[in-house]
């Protein structure tokens, strides 16, 4: 059975939280990304049913989790996330690299995965298909929104006790409590006598700038390497509907398999989950292996 340590990846606006299993052996990474708010801990019930023959990246993103947070003039626009990525895979060496992301996660790995495609082997997205778009007519909105934002900043609320906390998680993302422990735990802390989330407030201020559709298209038509999309059939409407069969269009090798759950569907139905995931990679990596043999 893996087990998980903490390690530190410096980038430049400070360090990357991240729980890891690396190996000496040149096994290939599953580099296993989180949503918006979340945590590392996210993944950690599925690291028990994923394959022994790949090594683990689970990153906290700046300003979640243990992972530092940006400057007090700094903020979190989308495109940052890819950078930031890319400053930790470039830490990885050159090893195989399987790329599995939730929500934020996956929208920031398919942007990455479409920027570097010599480098990325597959793609595997829960509950995303592709980085966020919205039409032309709204870059005004969008720019005052995010903005005027920033000027009614929320400092996080105060919480009597960790049970409070993950019952507030329970109500929000309707997954067993068990099963939320691990992002909780890594995603509080006591201050006094009161529980704050660790993640940066900053976080919740409006994004600025959100990419056109013809955007979005190029970015999704870049991506080279085999795409598995894990959707929850209670999970974002949008992942389901005529947006969605649009989108699927532009990916050059998609494969769309839909779990029992909502939009946090991996924790809902995590055998399924870790099944499709370890079948998905491990084809990949055994063609893979018999290309270069």
């Amino acid at each position: 059975m893996m087990t998980l340590k903490e390690r530190k990846f410096a980038v430049r606006h400070g360090d990357l939280a991240a729980q890891v299993c690396l190996t000496d052996s040149n096994n290939p990474v599953l580099l296993m990304l989180h949503g918006w708010q979340d945590n590392s801990g996210s993944f950690e019930p599925l690291v028990p049913l994923l394959t022994e023959r790949f090594d683990l990246v689970l990153p906290d993103w700046p300003g979640h989790g243990l992972s530092d947070h940006k400057g007090p003039d700094s903020f979190y626009p989308f495109f940052d996330y890819v950078d930031d990525l890319h400053q930790l895979i470039l830490q990885l060496g050159d090893r195989s690299l399987y790329l599995v992301g939730h929500s934020l996660g996956g929208l920031v790995a398919s942007c990455w995965c479409a920027a570097f495609p010599e480098r990325a082997k597959g793609l595997i997205m829960i509950e995303a298909l592709g980085p966020m778009s919205e039409r032309d007519d709204k870059v005004v909105d969008r720019l005052r929104s995010g903005v005027l934002s920033r000027e009614t900043l929320k400092q996080p609320r105060d919480l009597p006790s960790f049970e409070a906390a993950l019952k507030l998680r329970r109500g929000i993302n309707k997954v067993p409590m068990d099963d939320l422990l691990p992002l909780v735990r890594r995603g509080i802390e006591q201050r006094g006598e009161v529980w704050q989330w660790r993640h940066d407030a900053k976080l919740k201020t409006d994004s600025v700038y959100r990419m056109s559709t013809h955007h979005a298209e190029h970015l999704i038509r870049g991506i080279r390497c085999p795409v598995l999309a894990i959707i929850g059939d209670d999970g974002y409407p949008e992942l389901r509907g005529p947006m969605a069969q649009q989108r699927a269009a532009w990916f050059n090798d998609l494969t769309i398999e839909t779990v029992t759950g909502t939009h946090h569907c991996h924790l809902q139905s995590q055998a399924d989950t870790a099944a499709l995931i370890n079948d998905f990679v491990t084809k990949l990596h055994l063609i893979e292996y018999e290309d270069v043999n």
